[in-house]
């Protein structure tokens, strides 16, 4: 897994970890933020333990490196890992292709690219994997337990299809339709017009941080939609209420600024953020 990768793909396998016997390896950042080779090169590295899984997400959340999915799917297949994708910071923006990747397992929730609610996520699961142990248990994981049965448990087997995955409460009427809405609206727009849209946004902003004091991700690892800014010199006194001041609001993750703009956003507001940050910065 990745180093400060966001919890959800890595905190169930320190538990798991400690219970079950094996090694939780952390990659560690690489200074030229090239996540993709690093993780290749921890696969494979020599005389290193069998790795049995790969969890990672498909984007650094707080530095703005993309991952290659398939060159790293590709990696974990030579050595047999399963592969799992937290794909929270790509989907709606950048197409990942199922069928080429070949992931055990890819999770992304909708209220992020997708402009979903909170509360609501999707998983996809192999079918090899689709005879795995639910972390919930529920009636509609199973075969045949309802409510307007004559008998409530009729049949304990699990669904024979990744249904059985299903959260509790997964027909929560209110927020299904609003992922629906919000999906259905990504999906007629297209990821790559998404994509298209936002890449010179984050160029633009990148390019009009040249001269200041801050690092960010070269352009091979740079992610189209999120652009991670670590001050060389330490966070400024008040940034965000600076910048706020000045209309601009971004999160301040793991000792960066990061700024993601979307689809409703365009140049004047990229340099409404680059004279904000120049100002800040002096």
């Amino acid at each position: 897994m990745l180093e400060d990768d966001h919890a959800s793909p890595v905190l169930e396998w320190h538990v798991r970890g400690e219970a079950q016997g094996f090694t939780v390896d952390t990659v560690r950042r690489p200074a030229d933020l090239d996540w993709t080779t690093a993780v290749i090169e921890a696969i494979g590295r020599p005389g290193a333990p069998q790795v049995g899984a790969v969890s990672i997400s498909s984007m650094h959340w707080s530095d703005g490196a993309l991952l290659d999915m398939a060159a790293i799917a590709e990696a974990a297949r030579v050595c047999g890992a399963a592969f799992i994708i937290d794909a929270t910071q790509t989907t709606g923006v950048i197409a990942l292709n199922i069928a080429a990747i070949d992931p055990d397992a890819l999770i992304f929730p909708t209220y992020k690219w997708l402009l979903g609610p909170y509360g609501r996520a999707f998983m996809y699961v192999a079918k090899r994997r689709q005879n795995g142990m639910p972390l919930e248990q529920t009636q509609h994981s199973r075969m045949n337990v309802r409510a307007e049965n004559e008998v409530y448990f009729g049949d304990l087997a699990f669904a024979p299809t990744a249904r059985r995955f299903d959260m509790g409460e997964r027909d929560h009427f209110i927020s299904m339709a609003m992922a629906t809405a919000s999906i259905d609206y990504i999906n007629r727009i297209g990821p790559v017009a998404v994509s298209a849209h936002l890449r010179p946004l984050i160029e633009r902003l990148a390019d009009g941080l040249v001269k200041l004091p801050v690092r960010i991700a070269p352009p091979r690892c740079r992610a189209p939609h999120i652009l991670g800014i670590e001050f060389l010199a330490g966070r400024p006194p008040d940034l965000m209420q600076r910048l706020a001041r000045q209309n601009v609001f971004g999160a301040w993750r793991l000792g960066r600024l990061r700024l993601s703009p979307h689809i409703y956003n365009d140049t004047a507001d990229i340099d409404r953020a680059i004279t904000a940050l120049r100002s800040t910065l002096g």
